[in-house]
């Protein structure tokens, strides 16, 4: 029987860089996420890269891993590893050197494997403008959410595609209209720099934690998401803009607010069964306000909060309206019907919203439009079927995951990278370990 091969050696410094490390390492990573760190040094080393880019993967992977969690590092590695067949050794080494600077901007796992997408379409349309892109990683990711930036590196790319001098003048920030693009795309506020305060507000209103997720539909177009509950979090556009006359800050404060008395307000779903779109959205418009007219009973302030944004005057939101501000003038008979009907019910009945919302569906044209109001959540969550978790707002159960070999993981990435297969494929994404 022949002996086991000896484990390959490392470049000196990239073995240094592991042996530095490995006490931090011991702390901040499972045996597993250590087998990872360490063949990922190894199978960086067998592309042939250069030491730098191994030096910058064991440097690299335990702030990604403590910001986002070690299921994102064979994301990271298996990116890095699909880079490598089109791109330099120095490059691979940026990506890996800024990686911890996009994890902590980003905030959350699911936005840095997007990230990691786009740095490998990047790759694909201007590969001369990805190192200068990073090089100024910090500054746009201040002031752009993953879509902004998309969007202004495409833009860069689509305008430059065949004049190398410019491409690297956009991608660095130097030209004049990389900053009228890079103006056109910034946002007012980014969820990375107030979702503490928002944390703190929350808990110094509730007395309790409510978990947080940014979220990020605005890959093609500006519009994030719209907020929404799922498995017990609370999840919020990546940014938002002044709007209604109130700041993006306020934006953010009325929506976890107005999540969190969701939260407090019920202990678990309805039964959806039989319900046509329309139903199903006027329940969603009373249960919105018993949520709130329960919180605003224990702190009056939400109530200002949230009724700056009650400005349209569409027949929905006419009823919004009513219902969070009893007390002002109203002619609309249907308004006046619903704010009744809210007004002679048990709040702490669960039930409430049911009852009131079928027979306001009935006196409603089933054709009208949602009220347009951009901090409330789109009730996903209160139907039965959702997997959010109503047990007071605690955070959810750990994920469930399934453990693959380290060398099934390397073998895998190396297989797939030369095939010339993108960094971001979903299918990829789904074998995470």
């Amino acid at each position: 029987m022949s002996a086991p091969l000896a484990p390959e050696p490392l470049p000196d410094a990239a073995q240094d860089a592991l042996t530095r490390l490995a006490p931090e390492a011991a702390r901040a990573l499972s045996a597993q996420g250590r087998a990872v760190w360490h063949e990922g040094a190894a199978a960086l080393s067998r592309s042939g890269k250069g030491a730098e880019a191994v030096q910058a993967w064991a440097e690299a992977a335990l702030p990604v891993a403590r910001d986002l969690g070690e299921d994102v590092l064979p994301d990271l590695l298996r990116a890095c590893l699909a880079m490598a067949a089109r791109t330099s050794g120095a490059v691979i080494a940026r990506v890996l050197a800024t990686a911890p600077l996009a994890a902590r901007r980003l905030g959350d796992a699911d936005l840095f494997r997007a990230y990691l997408g786009f740095l490998d379409l990047l790759l694909a349309q201007a590969p001369r403008g990805v190192r200068p892109m990073l090089d100024q990683l910090d500054r746009l990711l201040g002031v752009l959410t993953l879509g902004g930036l998309r969007r202004w590196a495409l833009w860069g790319a689509e305008m430059h595609r065949t004049n190398y001098p410019e491409q690297a003048r956009y991608f660095a920030l130097e030209s004049a209209e990389a900053q009228a693009v890079l103006q056109r795309e910034r946002k007012g506020v980014l969820f990375v720099d107030i979702h503490r305060r928002i944390g703190a507000y929350l808990r110094a209103l509730w007395g309790r934690d409510f978990p947080m997720r940014p979220t990020s539909g605005d890959f093609e177009t500006r519009e994030g998401l719209r907020p929404c509950l799922e498995a017990g979090v609370i999840h919020l556009p990546d940014a938002w803009d002044d709007t209604q006359g109130a700041t993006g800050l306020d934006l953010y404060r009325a929506a976890a607010a107005h999540a969190a008395a969701h939260l407090a307000a019920r202990r678990g779903p309805l039964l959806m069964e039989g319900l046509n779109l329309h139903q199903r959205a006027c329940i969603g418009l009373i249960e919105d306000a018993r949520a709130e007219a329960l919180a605003i009973a224990r702190f009056p302030g939400l109530g200002p909060l949230w009724a700056r944004f009650h400005t349209v005057t569409g027949p929905l939101d006419r009823i919004a309206r009513a219902l969070l501000l009893p007390g002002t003038p109203e002619t609309d008979p249907n308004a006046l019907w619903a704010r009744a009907a809210l007004a002679g019910a048990d709040l702490a009945d669960e039930m409430a919203a049911l009852r009131i919302g079928l027979a306001l569906a009935a006196r409603l044209d089933p054709r009208l439009s949602a009220p347009a109001l951009p901090y409330r959540d789109d009730n996903r969550a209160l139907w039965e079927g959702d997997e959010s978790d109503w047990s007071d707002g605690v955070a959810p159960p750990a994920q469930i995951r399934r453990h693959v070999s380290v060398s099934e993981l390397v073998n895998e990435v190396e297989v797939e990278t030369a095939g010339g297969r993108c960094a971001g494929n979903p299918g990829l994404r789904d074998r995470a370990v």
